[in-house]
């Protein structure tokens, strides 16, 4: 396929993006889904402070002074030292208020403009550096952006300098990332992206042996460039793919995080669009798919779930993330149950 094909097209990077300045929020606001055909039950009991966390509430969790969820199970865990009792649901708006602010940084050969949103007075707290796809902008990442901040974690989205279709490099691409971590002195990051922008994830995370996680989202190879690459990575790595279609060259991002020993879990009915947040129009025109089992929000929601579990997981603040991801804890059995995850 093409590079130009790479992800889905873009619109104006001013048109999504956080405004300059600074503005505070709670999170993008989007509960779990409720009471639509292929939703998914979020009402989950023995959350943070042993309470329910249910539609009705999208503050998830108790904080401590340092803002970092705390959960009445605490030391309580099975013979793999996993928490026993089901964590706070990832799906729901986190306890956090977020402060975002936007700036542009000078690198070698780019003037890369970003969006940096932190928990309200967690001005260190571990940083994410989330990539958007070909053709895109920083503002289809946006909502992601928000909820993950809102679960305690600093998450800043750069607008890539060569992924477009006048110029696509994704080795630059990976090597701005790195560039862009030492230029606002980030420290050790957990590398995120979607499509295109997760290529240039793994050849970041590849070339940076102090990368404290890497998450793909329906993340796409280029002229096996991550394949390649993928031995590289020591972080521990986490990928969500959705349904294989041309948007996302038929999944042939799956065996790039295999070989970096992720763990790849598959959102069915997913297609390369529910990995945008939002999506942008014209990947609307050319890139969803169908929803006979489960509509749009539900999906939606499991993504959010997913991503979010393995980047406060492995950030450190919510060790219930693993129950995300491993067969036999609460929430992957509530999904595959429901179908809507499942193992590629």
């Amino acid at each position: 396929m093409a590079v130009g094909l790479l992800g889905c097209p873009g619109d104006d990077p001013g048109m999504s993006s956080a405004s300059a300045g600074s503005t505070a929020s709670g999170g993008e606001g989007t509960d779990a889904p409720t009471g639509s055909t292929g939703s998914i039950p979020t009402t989950t009991t023995g959350g943070p402070g042993g309470g329910t966390v249910d539609d009705a509430d999208d503050t998830a969790g108790t904080t401590d002074g340092e803002g970092t969820t705390t959960d009445s199970g605490e030391g309580s865990s099975d013979s793999s030292g996993n928490p026993i009792e089901p964590g706070p649901d990832l799906r729901l708006t986190g306890p956090l208020s977020v402060d975002t602010t936007s700036d542009t940084v000078m690198l070698p050969g780019c003037s890369m403009a970003y969006d940096l949103r932190v928990p309200a007075g967690m001005a260190d707290a571990p940083a994410v550096v989330l990539a958007h796809g070909f053709q895109g902008n920083r503002g289809t990442m946006a909502g992601w952006a928000e909820h993950w901040a809102s679960w305690g974690v600093r998450v800043i989205t750069p607008n890539l300098c060569h992924a477009t279709i006048l110029d696509t490099d994704h080795p630059q691409n990976g090597d701005d990332l790195r560039a862009l971590v030492d230029a606002l002195a980030l420290g050790p990051v957990i590398y995120a992206g979607y499509s295109a922008g997760g290529l240039a994830a793994v050849l970041a995370a590849a070339e940076d042996d102090q990368a404290v996680a890497l998450v793909g989202l329906d993340m796409v190879d280029a002229d096996g460039l991550g394949a390649a690459a993928a031995a590289g990575v020591i972080a521990p790595t986490f990928g969500v793919i959705g349904e294989p279609s041309q948007c996302n060259t038929t999944n042939n991002g799956l065996g790039v995080l295999q070989s970096a020993g992720g763990q790849v879990l598959r959102v069915t009915e997913a297609d390369h669009c529910d990995f945008q947040s939002p999506a942008d129009f014209l990947c609307g025109l050319t890139c969803t798919g169908t929803n006979a089992q489960f509509d749009e929000a539900a999906i939606a929601a499991a993504v959010r779930g997913l991503t979010t579990a393995a980047v406060v997981w492995q950030a450190g603040l919510e060790p219930t993330g693993v129950q995300w991801w491993t067969p036999g804890q609460p929430y992957f059995e509530e999904l595959s149950a429901a179908g809507i995850v499942q193992i590629p």
